[in-house]
C-alpha cells in the first residue's frame, strides 16, 4: 500500500505546534497519506511526543540540526 500524499513536517523544538500540525493532517477527510515529521535536533522531548501520542501513525526521523531545508529534503 502506497499513499497518494506524503505530508512532510520538519520540525525544531517545537512541539506544541508540530503536534498542531499532525492533529490538523489527522483532521482531513482524505486519508490516503502518510505523515513524515523530520525532527532537526529538537532537544525539547519533541520525540517522546510524537511517538507517545500518535505512535505508528506517523514516521517520526530525528537528525542533527542542519536547518529546516535539510529536514524537509530528508522527510521526502
Amino acid at each position: 500500500m502506497n499513499p497518494q500524499v506524503s505530508v512532510v513536517i520538519p520540525t525544531y523544538n517545537r512541539v506544541s505546534y508540530v503536534q498542531e500540525a499532525i492533529d490538523s493532517v489527522l483532521a482531513q477527510t482524505y486519508t490516503d497519506y502518510e505523515i513524515i515529521v523530520v525532527d532537526d535536533g529538537s532537544v525539547d522531548a519533541t520525540g517522546d511526543a510524537i511517538r507517545a501520542r500518535y505512535g505508528d501513525h506517523v514516521s517520526y526521523i530525528w537528525q542533527e540540526n542542519q536547518g529546516e531545508s535539510a529536514a524537509r529534503n530528508r522527510g521526502i
